[in-house]
């Protein structure tokens, strides 16, 4: 007699459940609370090498962009450990094709000392984000009772099929959210140049590698994803 197996790998098994997150369509994160996010990454400029003039015009057309501003954003600084692996990659190619010994040998004794600089030095590279949300409802006061707003937080978090149901509203909801970030993000940008700062739009793989690397760094050279995909469900249908 068979014996019907009841039991299923339903999402809210895994810690994807506990992300704040549902899913990345296109370039754009949308939240489980029915918001979105759009992710820019900055380029920067030395400050110290300016002139006083300088460092004055830029401190003042920063704080102009920021007074400008009529919605919330949030700028992101990442420090990570300097990567070179495929610097010294290239140096050890061309270290095979060198016919002369003594420029191999010390191509080699280079990469070495390069790899022992990195180890001991723990050299740092500093990334800039600025994050922009969008919810259709941030402009509505939200009348909530304490206990019920409870109570519903709750039964989300135990419900995968809320869960579900939520990212198909979110889907037809797509194309509003986008219209307003992708605005945002111009606005953004246009002020930055002032600044002699470039901010560009992650693109979806990059996002995708970006919060990879955020929320498990050990993993981001290991994921990989199907470019082929038009988005990212990070709750399993």
């Amino acid at each position: 007699m068979a014996v019907k197996n009841t039991k299923k790998d339903h999402p809210d098994s895994s810690t994807q459940r506990y992300l704040p997150f549902s899913q990345i369509r296109e370039n754009i994160i949308i939240m489980k609370d029915d918001s979105a996010r759009l992710v820019m990454k900055c380029t920067t400029v030395n400050f110290l090498l300016k002139n006083t003039d300088e460092q004055d015009s830029i401190i003042i057309s920063f704080q102009r962009f920021l007074n400008s501003l009529n919605f919330p954003i949030q700028i992101l600084v990442r420090s990570k450990k300097l990567d070179i692996d495929w610097y010294l990659n290239n140096l050890n190619d061309k270290a095979l094709k060198q016919k002369n010994p003594l420029l191999q040998n010390q191509t080699y004794e280079y990469i070495e000392y390069l790899r022992k600089l990195i180890e001991v030095a723990q050299i740092m590279k500093k990334e800039f984000y600025i994050i922009i949300p969008f919810d259709e409802n941030e402009n509505k006061s939200v009348k909530d009772d304490g206990i019920m707003w409870v109570f519903n937080a709750f039964w989300q978090s135990i419900n995968w099929w809320a869960d579900l149901l939520k990212i198909k509203a979110q889907i037809k909801n797509f194309s509003k959210l986008k219209k307003w970030l992708i605005a945002r993000s111009h606005t953004i940008k246009t002020w930055l140049e002032n600044v002699w700062l470039r901010a560009d739009i992650l693109e979806k793989q990059e996002l995708v590698s970006f919060l990879t690397d955020y929320y498990n760094p050990s993993l981001d050279s290991l994921v990989k994803m199907n470019n082929e995909s038009s988005d990212y469900n990070l709750i399993n249908n």
